[in-house]
């Protein structure tokens, strides 16, 4: 053990001889308190920002998918798409978007809401899990509607409350659904619960009717004759009347560009398709013979339910955010986007990065504070340790060797503060995070009680920073120990 240490250890053990032992508690206390509160500080704000985040990802997915134009119609449901983003590394788990712009009515007021679609794919532990009363709507029935509890509240709604939901299909074409409602929940972030409804995802693709539907009507011609009358619904992504055609007919009998064919003299082994639209959105009608009922048509339900409006993907954790969406951007067509949940949202999140300049603004203060009360109590220890810094200066120790002894006892003393800083400053973090001690009004702070997380790596390093720095700005009052002149301190003994 070098010289300079043994030198800060005796130091250290005369402080109970010496006036300058009120000074040292006093520069410990202040060093403890100053950790104490970046522990907590730190504490609360990660604890606030990861809430958040997860309620806000309770709504929106990770990344979600979807084409670039605005304009667009919604995109066309893949199994082999939904297979591919779910092999993606990075991936949590895939779910089909289904959201539209609508209307909530009632006997009392209208509110705009965003009606949002539940399916198989659906991920809704967030709502699930902060229902109030009654239940999510089946999306199998493809009845019921849930809305947020500060919604019911504005509109006098509860669980069997019967409103109209109209769904904005388009600038001119709002459609209406009379609805019951089936559930109440609430989350906590007040802006998402007022404005965000939840309805089966069937009654968004039947009300927007963005596939294709084809029909096809029995009716009779003259005496004896019968003919199917081909019927076309719908509109392509450009907006267009979809139109059909007849197909599966005798050669002879050809009727391209028709609508109705005659069935009277047609054998009995033919099945007529009328098809209606293209592609994937393609719908078929078969009209096929019956030896008891004669010629008959099935009842198409459209294609409009393979049309959703993207796909919401889930990252394992909200870090690889960005890398999944990188890693996404390969799989989807060139005209599809992938957003990240940040930035749909980048007032929230903004918001919560802000609040790191609180942790970094305490953590300032709390250095300086150390600093000034190290400073004090390191200049009131060598006053009145003239003496003795004049003693071992005459028996050959130089100015560097002084230094780095007072350096080893400011950071023997910086150190016990630190100690008691982090045992303090834990206590209390483990008692919120056990008891919530401290509550918070759920509609200005999104949660009920001040959040707790440690980021204990983050922590440590800041720790590390923080000791760092008060050590070497002791080296300031240290060098004041350099202007003791042996011949006047042992003159004055």
């Amino acid at each position: 053990m070098n010289v300079e240490r043994l030198v800060a250890q005796r130091m250290a053990r005369s402080n109970r001889e010496l006036n300058s032992r009120p000074v040292v508690r006093i520069a410990t206390s202040g060093v403890a308190l100053g950790v104490a509160l970046m522990i907590l500080a730190s504490a609360v704000v990660h604890g606030f920002q990861h809430e958040v985040k997860n309620l806000v990802v309770g709504f929106d997915s990770h990344v979600q998918i979807a084409a670039s134009d605005p304009g667009a119609r919604g995109v066309v449901a893949s199994a082999g798409l939904l297979d591919t983003l779910r092999n993606v590394e990075g991936v949590a788990h895939v779910a089909m978007r289904h959201e539209r712009a609508g209307i909530i009515e009632t006997s009392e007021a209208l509110q705009g809401v965003v009606i949002r679609g539940i399916d198989s794919t659906s991920m809704l532990s967030r709502i699930e899990g902060g229902l109030l009363r009654g239940q999510l709507p089946d999306f199998g029935s493809g009845a019921g509607i849930a809305v947020g509890a500060p919604l019911a509240a504005k509109l006098s709604l509860d669980t069997s409350s019967r409103l109209t939901l109209y769904v904005v299909v388009g600038p001119d074409d709002i459609r209406p659904r009379p609805l019951r409602v089936s559930g109440v929940y609430e989350t906590g972030l007040l802006e998402f619960d007022t404005r965000h409804v939840w309805v089966p995802a069937s009654l968004l693709q039947d009300a927007a009717a963005r596939g294709a539907e084809g029909q096809v009507v029995l009716e009779a011609a003259g005496t004896d004759g019968l003919r199917a009358v081909g019927q076309a619904f719908g509109r392509d992504e450009r907006g267009a009347l979809w139109t059909g055609r007849w197909e599966g007919l005798p050669a002879d009998r050809a009727s391209r560009g028709r609508r109705t064919i005659a069935l009277q003299d047609l054998s009995t082994d033919v099945t007529p398709l009328w098809i209606v639209g293209q592609g994937a959105l393609a719908d078929t009608v078969h009209v096929s013979w019956d030896a008891v009922e004669g010629w008959q048509a099935d009842v198409s339900q459209g294609s409009h339910r393979k049309v959703i409006d993207g796909y919401d993907v889930w990252a394992e954790s909200l870090d690889g955010m960005a890398e999944l969406q990188e890693r996404i951007f390969p799989h989807i067509p060139y005209d599809w986007q992938a957003t990240r949940v940040d930035q749909q949202h980048p007032e929230m999140f903004s918001w919560l990065g802000m609040l790191d300049l609180n942790v970094d603004v305490i953590v300032g203060l709390m250095v300086l504070i150390s600093i000034i009360n190290m400073t004090s109590a390191l200049l009131i220890i060598i006053l009145e340790r003239r003496s003795q810094i004049g003693l071992l200066k005459a028996l050959g120790m130089n100015d560097g060797a002084v230094i780095r002894a007072f350096l080893w006892h400011a950071a023997r003393i910086l150190g016990t503060g630190f100690v008691w800083g982090n045992v303090a400053g834990l206590a209390l973090v483990w008692i919120q995070a056990t008891w919530h001690v401290v509550p918070l009004n759920p509609e200005a702070y999104y949660v009920d009680a001040v959040p707790i997380l440690v980021d204990a790596p983050k922590l440590v390093g800041l720790e590390i920073v923080a000791f760092g720095l008060c050590v070497v700005a002791m080296v300031l009052p240290a060098l004041w120990s350099t202007r003791i002149r042996p011949a006047l301190t042992m003159r004055m003994t």
